[in-house]
């Protein structure tokens, strides 16, 4: 829609770039652009909910995470974490086999069983492991790849960290994590997507300007956009990024270090060249952060065939590149020098080679709240992208923001089929009964005791690459 042609008066005015803002959406908006992260979805995470209950998953495809590796001692290899993988595992003995599942299984239902684990509520989980005798081995692998927590964390948090991760095995594969094809931007594209469908307007390359303000209620009643044009809204929305150093109150933000990476192959070379992996890499000092690896193949639609596109992520304790380069140069080959590649050892030729690489930093604003900004009542801001792994913080932060805007509407609802959906002159219906169909009512509430409505009814997502979803229990 051309700039000229906007209207003047919107429901909610929405600025942003990322996951919370888009979800929010669902209203009738008026955005900026896309962000792509280097989060993964749990299948049993709150984002897939959400994704299967609005029925927005029909817009994406997705593909396994293949596998879950970790870096020790230099040596890249793979995590099991499923029963199969415990028991086909070669780098665990016999013994840690046993121990191994043993401890997992508890943590399945480690509530039942209070008496193991209540002595240790204000300790580290790290504490909790090895007074259960595991070997630093298998320490290693649950605090880092299966809890995916770090040496700090409490006794509590780690056991509910290590329980998700077990109940999102097997949902839709070997690893309890998807990946939209073409990158995780194409989950707020999916949301757009819908939102258009019911009347909402995107504007590219176009931004705001300023608010205009209401001094005796303190509410927002328009926005002047970076044309000029006045529109009127009832709400406002606001990605943190847009905010003004002097409208937040004094917060200490997080930090994150990123580095982008584009590598000529695996860390793990395999049969198959197309396997999206997740690498967790313990700290190389104890003084340096864990750091996050996920690794994608061209199949995943995110860069051209014989390449991979490699995103490393840790929480912040001097710049990206000190954060992260020492990780850099221990799994990969990092040349500087045209030609070098010939004179190389043997050992860094078994390296991957990197072809390109970006280092930077960002902001964490998913611990800050609406008490952190002087802003009018009905100015609503969004968090930034974070440096955890699923989507669970932006859900929530979506969910309590529409609340906040519509207090008396469902979340997110079942979105009925495009088929089902006509448009009249005040925006969309659902169809009503054909000429021919019976409207005999108690032959259809008879027939809906034994039949359920597809757009009512979530439906598991049926558009993972390469697997088959097993049912749900």
């Amino acid at each position: 829609m051309a700039a000229e042609d906007l209207p003047s008066q919107f429901d909610v005015v929405i600025l942003g770039t990322g996951n919370v803002d888009i979800i929010i959406s669902n209203l009738q908006c008026f955005c900026k652009i896309m962000l792509n992260t280097n989060s993964l979805m749990y299948s049993r995470g709150a984002l897939v909910d959400l994704l299967i209950k609005s029925n927005v998953s029909r817009y994406a495809e997705f593909k396994n995470i293949g596998r879950i590796l970790t870096c020790r001692n230099g040596k890249v290899e793979q995590v099991p974490c499923s029963r199969a993988d415990v028991f086909a595992s070669k780098q665990l003995t016999v013994v840690e086999k046993r121990m191994l599942m043993k401890f997992l299984t508890f943590c399945l239902d480690f509530e039942q069983h209070p008496e193991e684990y209540q002595d240790y509520t204000e300790k580290p989980f790290r504490e909790f492991l090895k007074n259960k005798k595991l070997t630093e081995n298998l320490q290693d692998f649950i605090l880092h790849s299966i809890a995916m927590v770090t040496q700090q964390t409490l006794m509590e948090e780690g056991l509910k960290a290590t329980q998700h991760f077990l109940r999102c095995l097997g949902r839709y594969g070997n690893t309890p994590f998807l990946f939209p094809l073409y990158g995780l931007g194409e989950i707020p594209q999916c949301f757009c997507r819908m939102c258009a469908v019911f009347g909402g307007i995107y504007c590219l390359r176009h931004s705001v300007q300023c608010l205009v303000v209401d001094k005796a209620s303190n509410k927002v009643k328009a926005v002047i956009d970076t044309r000029g044009q006045k529109i009127s809204c009832s709400h406002f929305v606001v990605e943190d990024s847009y905010i003004r150093d002097e409208q937040r109150q004094s917060t200490a933000y997080r930090q994150i270090s990123r580095a982008v990476l584009i590598t000529d192959r695996s860390v793990l070379p395999s049969d198959s060249d197309q396997q999206i992996s997740l690498v967790t890499i313990p700290p190389l000092e104890s003084s340096a952060p864990a750091v996050r690896m996920v690794e994608l193949c061209s199949s995943s639609m995110t860069c051209m065939p014989g390449t991979y596109l490699v995103h490393l992520t840790c929480s912040s304790s001097g710049t990206a590149q000190e954060d992260l380069a020492p990780v850099v140069s221990e799994l990969f080959h990092v040349s500087t020098i045209p030609g070098e590649e010939t004179s190389v050892g043997a050992e860094e030729r078994s390296k991957p080679a990197v072809l390109w690489v970006m280092y930077f930093n960002m902001r964490d604003t998913s611990a800050l709240d609406s008490s952190s900004y002087s802003l009018p009542s009905n100015v609503h801001v969004c968090t930034g992208p974070d440096g955890s792994l699923g989507s669970d913080c932006s859900i929530k932060l979506a969910e309590s923001v529409f609340h906040h805007i519509l207090p008396d509407e469902e979340f997110c609802p079942p979105a009925p089929n495009p088929e089902d959906i006509i448009y009249d002159g005040d925006g969309p219906q659902a169809e009503g009964p054909g000429f021919d169909e019976s409207v005999n009512t108690e032959a259809e509430e008879e027939g809906a005791a034994h039949e359920k409505s597809p757009s009512t009814e979530p439906a598991e997502m049926d558009s993972v690459a390469d697997t088959t979803p097993s049912s749900e229990e």
